[in-house]
Order: C-alpha cells, then structure tokens, then sequence
C-alpha cells in the first residue's frame, strides 16, 4: 500500500462505500483527510484502520453516537475502560431482549406457516394476523 490512498482505494481496502466515508468524515468519525494540491482527499493507514474499527462496530449493531465514544476512548488508550464496558454491556443487553423478540416471531411464524386449508377465509396466516 502507498503513503496515500484515494477514498476509491480506501473503500476498496475497507469495504466500506464511499459515500459511507464522505460522511463519517464529515461527522467526525474519522480524522479528516489531508488535501492534495489538485484538491483530492488523501487518506492514511489511519484513516483505513478508523474505518475497520467503524466497520466492527457496525456489524455489532453499534449506533454512531456508541462509536463516536469508543473511538474518543481508543484514542486515550491510558483511559480507564469502565466506559467501554459499560456501552458493551448496555448493548448487550438490548440484543438479548432482540433476541427474545426475534424468538416470539419466530414461533408465531412457524404457527402460522403450517396452514394447509385453500381458503383464506380459513387460512390459519391471516386469522393470526387479525387476533395478534
């Protein structure tokens, strides 16, 4: 990798599209880019590891505000990490009660797709659908 990438060549690098990094970049998620003198965005190995970061967190279910913290906390690494642990812990707690949620439906459904009548005003799908 050069000293430099375009955003085309950190979206490649991170996955992530590029529009995607235009506004984590202006929401101040990720340290700005330094400008060439043709006025293109040169990005680092920081940017691109910010991005990764971003990037799990995302796929963990972690709003932006949540990742917002735990970058201000990766970027004082002599900080306590209480904080981090606590964001952890709170957002596992909202996706075990997801889970839940997502268990309830998942038992409705499968009630409901064993229908076997030919007439929907016997169908077992939209008679539970008009109780729930």
């Amino acid at each position: 990798m050069k000293n430099t990438l375009t955003i085309k060549a950190l979206s490649e690098a991170s996955g992530i599209h590029l529009e995607t990094i235009r506004f984590y970049e202006k929401s101040g998620l990720i340290t700005p880019a330094k400008r060439a003198e043709n006025g293109y965005r040169q990005f680092t190995q920081q940017q691109l590891d910010e991005l990764k970061f971003i990037k799990t967190c995302r796929s963990l279910g972690f709003d932006l505000g949540e990742i917002k913290t735990l970058l201000r906390l990766q970027a004082n690494p002599q900080t306590d990490c209480t904080d981090a642990n606590a964001l952890a812990t709170q957002h596992l707690h909202l996706i075990e009660e997801k889970i839940q949620e997502l268990i309830k439906i998942r038992d409705l459904l499968q009630g409901m797709s064993q229908c076997e009548n030919h007439h929907v005003e016997d169908c077992l799908v939209i008679n539970t659908l008009k109780k729930a």
